[in-house]
C-alpha cells in the first residue's frame, strides 16, 4: 500500500491587486512516498504560486492541503515553520551553500539545527545521500571549490539528509 505524503483538495487561489484574478482553480492531486513529480507549464500559469502554497508559505487560498495526513490550514505560523523544517526541502535555483564549510557540513547543517539525531547519525545519513547523488568524493571539499552542478546536488542532499 502506498502512503500519501502530500494531498491537495480543490486548491483555489486569487490575486486581488489591482483586480481580482483567479490563479489556481480547484487543483487536486496526491503524492505518495517515493514518488517523483514534475510541475510544468508556461510562464505565469501558477506553478510558483502552487509551490508557495504546498510549502505552507502562502496561507491565503481556498481548499485543503495535507502533509503526512495533517491538515495545514488550521496550523499556526510556528507550527507551519516546524512542518517546513521537518518535512519540506527546498532547492532553489541559487543553492545557498556556505562556501567556507565543507560539502558534508553544508548537508548536515539543517539536521544539526533540528537536533533530532546524534551528530554521528546525521553525518552517516548525509554521506549516504552524497554517495547516492554521486558526489561522495566531494564531502571534504569546501563548497566554494565545486562546480555549479555539484552545488545543486549538494542542495538536493541537504533536506533529504533529515528524512529516513
Amino acid at each position: 500500500m502506498t502512503e500519501t505524503v502530500l494531498k491537495c483538495e480543490e486548491i483555489t487561489k486569487y490575486f486581488y491587486d489591482p483586480i481580482e484574478v483567479k490563479v489556481l482553480d480547484k487543483v487536486s492531486f496526491e503524492i505518495t512516498r517515493g514518488e517523483f513529480i514534475s510541475l510544468v507549464g508556461k510562464s505565469g500559469c501558477g506553478k510558483s504560486t502552487l509551490l508557495y502554497i504546498l510549502s505552507t508559505m502562502d496561507r491565503d487560498y481556498q481548499g485543503n492541503l495535507y502533509i503526512d495526513k495533517q491538515l495545514m490550514g488550521p496550523k499556526t505560523g510556528a507550527e507551519l515553520a516546524q512542518v517546513r523544517n521537518e518535512k519540506i526541502g527546498f532547492v532553489f535555483q541559487f543553492h545557498y551553500l556556505l562556501n567556507e564549510f565543507t560539502v558534508l557540513k553544508n548537508v548536515m547543517l539543517p539536521a544539526l539545527k533540528l537536533k533530532k539525531y546524534s551528530e554521528e547519525e546525521i553525518e552517516a545519513r548525509a554521506m549516504k545521500k552524497l554517495e547516492v547523488l554521486g558526489i561522495g568524493d566531494l564531502a571534504l571539499r569546501n563548497a566554494g571549490q565545486i562546480s555549479g552542478g555539484q552545488k545543486q546536488r549538494v542542495a538536493i542532499a541537504r533536506p533529504s539528509s533529515m528524512i529516513h
